[in-house]
């Protein structure tokens, strides 16, 4: 058998083989080594010394309902008319205008405003 530069011809492993091989041999070891390890609560078991407190959220009264609702209907009316405009101005214009400029708001301050009036409901 040949010898180049001092190796045998019969090298066991390529340098290209042996980087991946080595990554895998890593994480194998490491996800061996997590799954020794004890785990103190096993995933959707609930402890059984505990008890559940069940928070129950604050009942909404029917006129806060309708406040809201009202509030919403309001806001997606308001935010029906400025885009109805926006499409119209640009229709005209010809080009989307994300922006505020010289022909009126822009989608971005529409959304920012009917977001702000939703936050108020």
């Amino acid at each position: 058998m040949e010898q180049v530069r001092g190796c045998p011809a019969t090298v066991g492993l390529k340098s290209p083989f042996l980087v991946p091989l080595l990554l895998l041999a890593a994480a194998a070891f490491f996800l061996m080594g997590e799954a020794r390890e004890p785990r103190l609560s096993e995933p959707g078991v609930a402890p059984a010394d505990s008890t559940s407190d069940v928070v129950v959220p604050n009942q909404l009264d029917d006129q806060t309902l309708l406040f809201s609702e009202k509030c919403l209907k309001r806001s997606n009316a308001i935010y029906a008319e400025e885009v109805s405009e926006f499409e119209a101005i640009e229709r005209k214009v010809g080009y989307f205008r994300m922006r505020d400029d010289r022909y009126g708001k822009g989608f971005h301050a529409i959304t920012k405003d009917r977001l702000a009036r939703e936050a108020e409901c």
